[in-house]
């Protein structure tokens, strides 16, 4: 039986972001894609992220669309967001992180 009882870190239309207290992994799910992260490769793309800037990194797709190629910690996978999904993904990813790091916080004061 499963023991993992995931806590939402955030949770949008077709987005959501949550981490099991116990085990500390965190999934990741962007339309039809599911992703687990570890603790760290989760912050890790978060900040990768947060520094982002679409206008400077996004690229020409041969649909004339500029687009996001973002890598994740698999090297298998990788995102190709529109301007709207990169600022969707980049404010989820801010959130979700800045929840965390209250968690951690919590966590700590109360030991």
């Amino acid at each position: 039986m499963n023991t993992c009882k995931p806590t939402l870190l955030f949770d949008q239309d077709l987005f959501c972001i949550a981490q099991c207290p116990h085990c500390q992994r965190v999934g990741l799910t962007f339309k039809n894609i599911l992703l687990g992260f570890d603790h760290s490769e989760f912050v890790e793309l978060c900040r990768n992220i947060g520094q982002v800037n679409f206008d400077q990194c996004g690229m020409l797709m041969p649909d004339g669309q500029l687009h996001m190629i973002i890598n994740t910690s698999h090297p298998d996978v990788q995102f190709s967001l529109s301007r709207i999904e990169f600022d969707l993904f980049q404010a989820g990813l801010s959130k979700a992180l800045r929840l965390l790091g209250l968690y951690d916080l919590l966590k700590i004061q109360s030991n």
